[in-house]
């Protein structure tokens, strides 16, 4: 199968979901950058390329895997835990770390930014645009804090010795697994994003310390004019307005809340920075993590409902939130 796409008038890259689970497969060709499945058990599947699954179980539907295309050539490197790829515009990286390898969880984390950042220095690609954080546990108790904001702890404690974001956090997700190992993937480029926040949602890097000592290091949504095309990163969101969570207990809520919260951003970001997508109907994926299997179909119900007949690809995962009153959570991407 050629995998080249038309380069002309292109941003760096698309993302495709195609319907079937051989990751290998799917990883093939000069021009992929990534292949990505979602299973049980987190699994580096080449130690060359960034294939790999992502230790969260598809409710719904059958095995799918994702596709990361670049429309020139690809070249591939590891540093590190990490590997990568890069095509001179974008780069994507990957590492899976076990926590046995190190004395706790917060050198684990920081571990694993140190080597991201020092990766992004290395390649010539020190903006941070999205991130993907996944691990165990993510809001079980570990002595004074919590395994979520240990992770926070850690992250920052790489940010404290490579220098605090000075520009635009990325785009994040922070999702816990049922299975052990802390798996890392994000995308940099060249230059910064510009992020965008969310009217209805006080800023993460805001936070009062009651939800932790260190306030999470990301931005609602990133935005990112690849020249050839916008490209919106949209972080994992919530029921959550201001800093408190809504709706505890009732998951059909929390979905509204998340869709609103959605819209918001994107009407937001629309007026002050024109994004290329207007509404959650119009983007390319949504990914719905959910706490529990057996709220499931009313979810599906919902959000179908809401959707219609738009073309947008939806993945339901089992996986936990970083908050223990909510039960689901939603990120989105246009590319």
């Amino acid at each position: 199968m050629n995998d080249a796409i038309p380069r002309y008038n292109l941003p760096p890259f698309a993302v495709t979901m195609l319907p079937d689970g051989d990751v290998i497969a799917a990883g093939q060709g000069q021009n992929v950058l990534a292949a990505i499945g979602f299973a049980q058990k987190a699994a580096i599947l080449d130690t060359q390329r960034p294939i790999f699954t992502v230790g969260l179980p598809l409710l719904a539907g059958t095995s799918r895997t994702e596709r990361w295309l670049s429309p020139t050539p690809v070249r591939y490197g590891k540093h590190a835990s990490i590997t990568y790829s890069e095509n001179g515009t974008v780069l994507f990286g990957h590492l899976l770390l076990e926590e046995a390898d190190f004395p706790d969880f917060r050198i684990a984390s920081q571990t694993a930014y140190q080597h991201v950042f020092e990766l992004l220095q290395h390649a010539g690609y020190p903006c941070l645009l999205r991130m993907w954080n996944y691990f165990p546990a993510i809001v079980s108790q570990q002595g004074e804090f919590n395994r979520y904001q240990t992770f926070c702890l850690g992250r920052q404690d790489a940010l404290d010795v490579w220098g605090n974001f000075d520009y635009a956090p990325p785009a994040a997700t922070a999702i816990g697994t049922q299975q052990s190992g802390l798996q890392l993937y994000f995308i940099a480029a060249k230059s910064a994003g510009m992020q965008l926040e969310n009217p209805r949602q006080t800023s993460a890097f805001l936070y009062p310390r009651q939800y932790g000592p260190v306030s999470p290091a990301f931005s609602r949504a990133t935005v990112k004019d690849w020249g050839q095309g916008k490209h919106l990163y949209i972080s994992g969101t919530t029921s959550i307005v201001g800093h408190e969570t809504l709706h505890i207990g009732n998951p059909l809520a929390q979905l509204e809340e998340t869709l609103r919260n959605l819209e918001a951003l994107l009407g937001h970001g629309d007026k002050t920075l024109g994004l290329p997508v207007g509404t959650v109907r119009e983007l390319t994926q949504l990914k719905v993590y959910l706490h529990a299997p057996d709220i499931l179909a009313p979810i599906q119900a919902m959000l179908t409902a809401y959707l219609g007949d738009s073309p947008v690809d939806v993945l339901y995962l089992q996986g936990d939130v970083c908050r223990a009153d909510l039960m689901m959570e939603v990120e989105g991407i246009f590319a």
